[in-house]
């Protein structure tokens, strides 16, 4: 009985080993669509897998992953649920190559088939995403973005640092954030310099050039934060104490006699600039001749405007602080 079954089992293994050379994987079908054909750097290209197959990779074309290069350690992206998305950071042509493979269980059998297609990449970036004056303490000072074209860049009249106050003058380098290497930047028709100093004492004209030829137009608009030159309740000069963070809040110090009467005080005060005007809420203030109550917390709202330029305008506060001794 053994000797029969010994010999069924030999006889079906003969018939499983005939079926496995038998067995082939399906035959694949590689199809892809690309959204675009044209993109701009850093701008997303999606492949989506329109065929058939167990496995879908995708060559890009770039560095690393080219197709023709597969042989010398170049790779492709394995694509989940058909779709696949990627940016390049550099302009140039890419070949994209899909991939389509199906296999055995056993993976006795592969097969594939391959379809591509040519994508273009320019560099047209003329965005300014960020500009700075990189020396004012570490790059901390940033222009603000008034519309599509104009920047305003404001500046602290000196910063507090350790135990001094650095002056800042209006001559200062500049820094641009864009996303492209290959954009230039114009000042004034001369072509930026990260080491050149700038004098933003007037108005900038930023012309910006990308790798493809586009080309926008921008202008840098600059002015200081406006404080108080001095500032003096009942005759007793006060101190201006900077914040080491905010370039636009102070605190004016006041000492003054015990028992002194700040209920209805003229306060004589200087601003930094013939143009800028104090307030108290929406009550303009006015030296030597405005009338305040000390008694309760006062702060000062300073406002700056560029005189050819209602757009240009800066804002400070000012908190007066009042010590009796």
């Amino acid at each position: 009985m053994k000797k029969y079954i010994n010999i069924f089992l030999g006889i079906c293994l003969v018939f499983l080993l005939a079926a496995c050379e038998k067995d082939e994987a399906a035959t694949p079908h590689a199809s892809m669509t690309v959204n675009k054909d044209l993109l701009a750097i850093n701008e997303s290209m999606v492949v989506t897998f329109n065929g058939f197959a167990d496995q879908v990779v995708v060559y890009t074309g770039d560095e690393s992953h080219d197709y023709e290069l597969r042989d010398q350690n170049n790779t492709g992206f394995v694509v989940n649920k058909g779709v696949f998305s990627y940016s390049y950071s550099v302009p140039g042509t890419y070949k994209v190559v899909c991939v389509a493979s199906t296999h055995t269980d056993g993976a006795t059998d592969l097969k594939r088939d391959t379809c591509s297609c040519y994508v273009k990449v320019i560099d047209d970036q003329t965005e300014i995403e960020k500009l700075s004056c990189p020396q004012i303490l570490y790059d901390e000072v940033f222009a603000e973005k008034l519309n599509e074209s104009d920047w305003l860049m404001t500046l602290p009249r000196k910063v507090k640092y350790k135990t001094s106050a650095m002056t800042i003058s209006l001559s200062q380098r500049l820094r641009f954030y864009i996303q492209s290497e290959l954009t230039k930047v114009f000042i004034d028709g001369v072509e930026y310099s990260s080491t050149g100093k700038y004098n933003l004492e007037n108005d900038l004209a930023i012309k910006v050039q990308s790798d493809f030829g586009t080309v926008r137009d921008y202008r840098l608009f600059t002015i200081y934060y406006p404080e108080f030159k001095s500032m003096s309740i009942l005759g007793v000069e006060g101190t201006l104490v900077r914040n080491e963070f905010k370039y636009d809040s102070f605190v004016y110090e006041f000492t003054l006699p015990a028992g002194s009467d700040v209920s209805h005080v003229t306060p004589t005060f200087e601003l930094t600039d013939a143009t800028e005007k104090a307030y108290i809420g929406d009550s303009e203030q006015v030296s030597n001749v405005t009338a305040v109550d000390f008694t309760q917390p006062v702060t000062y709202k300073l406002v700056g405007v560029d005189p050819n330029n209602a757009n240009v305008r800066a804002e400070s506060n000012v908190e007066i602080k009042i010590v009796f001794e």
